[in-house]
């Protein structure tokens, strides 16, 4: 099934023909893009303090219940405001997640470019290492759900604002990797790079969904660090490179 092809999901929830779901769980079509847009957007102070509480509303409940038991009349009740006030701004549940979404990949992207300016100082290990740490922290912060909406809701995997988010850590990717200069040994550098970003993402979403303890989580991140300087440098980085600690 192609990612544009619709598809049924359980629990579909809100106006537009996204009725609450029935007592069988009648699978319903999946929204297009134009029904995960908000009805409108906040211009004033006290707006934007609304629509911010649905959305802190949403995260709130993602982070402690599947998403087919989110509804728009629970996300109200959290957020303390009115059934109506929440239509006002969104036309269903979806959208409110895409408006999350939006928020998540924004803080991610932030951390992000923050981290490597952190990283800027620091050692080549360690700085790899700090920008592992840094996004597997981000992608598994409660406020930002990543993982109920990457593995529960399948159409943020196609919303705009994700592949933007995407696109925006590759870019960072591409360049720590010509920042670097003659310490990458890549036959292929603008390749290369793209594809050990890819593969980095994909880890980093399993060590920060992973049900772990946080010593396996230290050495999982660890041992990425060594990986991906090895396929960046072209060698094992030494202990005193690793800040004359092995992998615990």
């Amino acid at each position: 099934m192609g990612v544009g092809q619709p598809r049924t999901v359980a629990g579909g929830e809100g106006r537009r023909g996204y009725g609450r779901a029935g007592a069988r769980g009648a699978a319903r079509i999946e929204p297009s893009l134009t029904l995960l847009e908000p009805r409108k957007l906040p211009r004033q102070a006290r707006s934007q303090a609304t629509f911010e509480a649905i959305v802190d509303a949403c995260a709130q409940l993602l982070a402690s219940s599947p998403y087919e038991a989110l509804t728009t009349n629970s996300i109200s009740e959290r957020a303390g405001v009115s059934i109506g006030t929440l239509y006002e701004y969104f036309p269903n549940r979806e959208s409110i997640v895409a408006a999350l979404t939006a928020s998540s990949c924004r803080r991610l992207v932030q951390r992000m470019r923050h981290a490597v300016e952190e990283a800027a100082g620091m050692s080549d290990f360690e700085g790899v290492e700090h920008l592992l740490r840094a996004g597997i922290a981000a992608l598994s912060a409660p406020e930002n759900v990543f993982k109920v909406l990457m593995t529960e809701t399948p159409f943020v995997l196609r919303l705009p604002v994700y592949r933007e988010a995407r696109a925006t850590l590759d870019h960072l990717c591409q360049s720590i990797t010509q920042g670097a200069g003659d310490r990458i040994s890549l036959p292929e550098p603008r390749a290369d790079a793209w594809l050990i970003s890819q593969m980095l993402f994909s880890a980093m979403l399993e060590i920060a969904f992973r049900e772990t303890t946080e010593q396996e989580r230290v050495l999982l991140i660890r041992e990425l660090a060594r990986l991906t300087f090895r396929m960046g440098v072209g060698r094992d980085a030494t202990p005193d490179e690793m800040g004359g600690v092995r992998a615990p």
